[in-house]
């Protein structure tokens, strides 16, 4: 009996100048008019060239990622025939997943992502921290203390790994935030080098308005089972999807039960885009069988493991 292989998608933070350097310019080139009808700026000479503070610009990042990752996918299905058993991204990741799985089309994935972005940098600017070796529930207790007591939003964002959240929110309550962390015991609580706060209730104008931009946009049923980032699952119902990502928006990632619902497969996982961020949340997480596209020797290790 084959083994069972779920795909996972990188978000914000996998991405570096040249990501797009293994793949062939040639193929590059036939996908570029499409790109070049979703977005009005030139994200492949960005990938390629930089300047690296563009291509860190929400707005850019996010379709460029996207866009690496998609190549990734057609590379590894090219390469090895394997239709993948399930897929999940990590926040903009799922909606690589969504176009892996022939969700939405090219053009409407990247320019979902790109207003995704742009929504989301016209937000109140905010913080974020990556709170090591801290219970969620204290977590979350702490949260809402110092929300009802400054009147301000701050709540967790990504809970990534049984030892890992990072939390969100208006500067100054989420920076009161990981000071109480850390006098609980938390480990370390790091600032993330943004100034957008991702899925909290400051995204609530920009879920608004992307909510718009998502119903002008053909969504299918997907070829693929994915789980979604709001509850981990997977969504029967192809009308619920929207909300699904509009929710993303402002509610948290739940990456641990994301995990934790793969790993009862007992499969394979590979993550596809850049970068191995993901490949070491999943073995916080418990998971063996973990393999990054980006490793040299990633389709060795894939047959052995096959």
């Amino acid at each position: 009996m084959p083994r069972h292989i779920s795909v996972i998608f990188p978000g914000q933070g996998s991405q570096s100048l040249g990501m797009l350097n293994s793949f062939n310019q040639e193929d590059i080139n036939q996908i570029k008019p499409f790109i070049d009808k979703s977005i009005d700026v030139d994200i492949i000479d960005i990938i390629h060239n930089g300047p690296e503070d563009i291509l860190n610009k929400t707005s850019i990042t996010q379709p460029s990622i996207l866009l690496t990752s998609y190549f990734y996918f057609k590379k590894f299905v090219n390469e090895t025939s394997i239709k993948p058993d399930l897929l999940a991204g990590h926040s903009l990741g799922e909606y690589s997943a969504l176009l892996a799985a022939n969700s939405i089309n090219i053009e409407d994935a990247i320019s979902l992502v790109h207003n995704r972005g742009l929504y989301m940098e016209n937000s109140k600017l905010g913080s974020m921290y990556a709170i090591l070796n801290l219970d969620l529930e204290l977590i979350n207790s702490i949260c809402e203390d110092v929300q009802s007591s400054t009147g301000n939003i701050v709540s967790a964002a990504n809970i990534n790994s049984p030892n890992q959240v990072v939390i969100s929110g208006e500067t100054e309550a989420a920076k009161i935030v990981a000071e109480k962390c850390k006098e609980n015991g938390a480990k370390r609580c790091i600032q993330l080098k943004v100034s957008v706060a991702s899925h909290c209730e400051l995204m609530a104008g920009a879920a608004n308005k992307f909510s718009n931009d998502l119903l002008k946009c053909e969504i299918k049923i997907p070829e693929i089972p994915i789980l979604h980032n709001v509850n981990a699952d997977v969504e029967n119902n192809i009308s619920n999807i929207p909300s699904k990502l509009i929710e993303q928006l402002t509610k948290p990632v739940q990456w641990v039960e994301t995990m934790n619902h793969i790993k009862k497969y007992d499969g394979i996982v590979i993550e596809c885009g850049p970068g191995k961020v993901l490949s070491g949340l999943a073995k916080t997480n418990g998971i063996d069988n973990i393999l990054s596209m980006c490793s040299d020797n990633f389709y060795e290790e894939l047959q052995n493991l096959l």
